[in-house]
């Protein structure tokens, strides 16, 4: 089996003891987004020991209940959660607790196809250009298609939180003869959604490339650093069958912000 982990510079086990916060304000209460609160409470109780490292949190249906919040506004407090790299989210586990500590980092931890998407449903993308292009042949080549034809090109941020602050640039490239993507310009748009709604079931193989290059000037301005400093750069292909690129994207870290590290498990 493969673990790998990545984490960007950014925000299993026995169950603990619950109990209900002093304070409940309904979703949407006047003092901010209710999901932040909840995060907040999460996020202290897992420093302080409540919810120790390697166990689960209570459920979706019990947060609901401690906190008196709708599913929607559980999920977008675990996501933050997640998000900050204190915890991971396990199809048919639950969500298991990572680290005591909230750093300012996207963290994803990827070993199958669903950690993927788990992944890619907590990458929230803020949208910065959006036009049809015939790919230079370097990108071509990179891409491992023709630049013969025209791709939907997405400029885009990675966000912290709901915060307009760059933690990395993501451009995707979709095939418009196989899909009807659009976006606004200055829209917030999820990459999970994106997937699921123009591909589904049609991806049948996702192929990821990392490499380390300087970061080019357009791209240096939007992430605020220096034309060519060092970047992280990760490239995601999504096929479809018959080995059809449906879907690309690339991810561009200043190298300060991001780590991967992948663990083996022998036997």
């Amino acid at each position: 089996m493969t673990r790998s982990s990545e984490r960007a510079t950014g925000p299993g086990g026995a169950r603990q003891a619950r109990g209900k916060p002093e304070s409940q304000a309904p979703d949407g209460d006047v003092g901010g987004p209710r999901y932040k609160s909840i995060f907040q409470t999460l996020s202290h109780d897992i420093s302080t020991g409540r919810y120790p490292v390697m166990t689960l949190l209570p459920t979706e249906h019990e947060l609901c209940d401690q906190f008196n919040a709708s599913r929607h506004t559980i999920r977008e407090a675990i996501r933050m959660l997640t998000v900050a790299g204190m915890v991971s989210r396990r199809p048919g586990v639950g969500t298991r607790v990572e680290t005591a500590r909230a750093s300012t980092r996207f963290t994803q931890r990827i070993s199958q196809f669903p950690d993927l998407l788990q992944y890619a449903r907590n990458a929230a993308l803020l949208v910065q250009d959006v036009r049809t292009i015939k790919l230079p042949k370097r990108l071509a080549e990179a891409l491992g298609c023709t630049s013969d034809k025209s791709w939907l090109h997405i400029n885009s941020i990675k966000t912290l939180d709901d915060q307009d602050t760059a933690a990395a640039s993501t451009l995707i490239y979709a095939d418009p003869e196989h899909s009807d993507v659009r976006v606004e310009v200055k829209s917030r748009i999820s990459l999970l959604r994106l997937i699921e709604d123009h591909f589904g079931d049609r991806i049948t193989e996702v192929n990821q490339e990392f490499s380390a290059t300087p970061i080019n000037a357009t791209i240096a301005k939007q992430l605020k650093v220096e034309p060519k400093t060092a970047g992280f750069v990760i490239t995601r292909r999504y096929y479809g069958d018959g080995g059809l690129l449906l879907l690309a994207t690339i991810t561009t870290f200043p190298h300060d912000k991001m780590k991967y590290s992948m663990t083996l498990n022998v036997g």
